[in-house]
């Protein structure tokens, strides 16, 4: 049988439908782990990213008869986990320890060389100007940084027009620009390149 990755959206679904064990499992050894780290950037704690992570699949395997795909399985699960993790820190009030903990993430550094450290430095300043832009922005440019999701995948799961999310990047990269060229000074150009290093590949979805 094919590896799950080689199987187009339709085939592994209807697999999927008919019970097929070996492709279930092919999808979730191919999808699980990026799923769980998406979701543990939102819940910032591993048992919680651990047992909505499973939700998710579980979910999935018992709703399989009823599921229609418009988009891809991939934008599918990305929009099932976010879903299911909005609603669990709505149920739980999560947002307090979501910050607490964002901020013990973001402050740690790395006791190694002053090159190292200052690596460290900027990304962590990159990250804490991330997390102060408008909420919308925030999250499409998360999606990309971090889950490498293209522009029509973001656009299929949060269900807003392509056009949007190139709006929204093009937001976000402007204010870092600007964010980072206002506290580094002289130092903009190293900041400007490790960043561009970090986002090169937005300019090429």
């Amino acid at each position: 049988m094919k590896n799950a990755e080689f199987l187009n959206n339709d085939d592994i679904l209807s697999k999927i439908k008919s019970g097929d064990r070996e492709t279930w499992a092919n999808f979730i050894k191919m999808y699980y782990e990026p799923i769980k780290g998406f979701i543990y950037r939102m819940v910032l704690q591993n048992a919680h990213a651990e047992e909505l992570t499973q939700d998710v699949f579980a979910n999935f395997w018992y709703k399989r008869h009823e599921i229609v795909i418009k988009t891809s399985l991939k934008a599918y699960l990305y929009r099932s986990a976010r879903n299911l993790t909005l609603n669990f820190i709505k149920r739980n009030k999560y947002e307090a320890n979501y910050n607490a903990q964002l901020e013990k993430t973001i402050s740690y550094q790395h006791n190694e060389t002053e090159e190292q450290i200052h690596y460290s430095e900027l990304e962590l300043t990159l990250k804490r100007e991330i997390e102060n832009l408008p909420e919308e922005c925030k999250e499409i440019f998360k999606l990309s940084r971090y889950e490498e999701l293209s522009y029509k995948e973001i656009a299929d799961l949060l269900e807003t027009p392509v056009r949007r999310v190139h709006y929204q990047i093009g937001i976000a990269l402007k204010t870092l620009r600007e964010k980072l060229k206002n506290k580094y000074g002289n130092t903009y150009f190293t900041v400007l390149y490790i960043i561009l290093i970090n986002l090169m590949d937005f300019f090429d979805r």
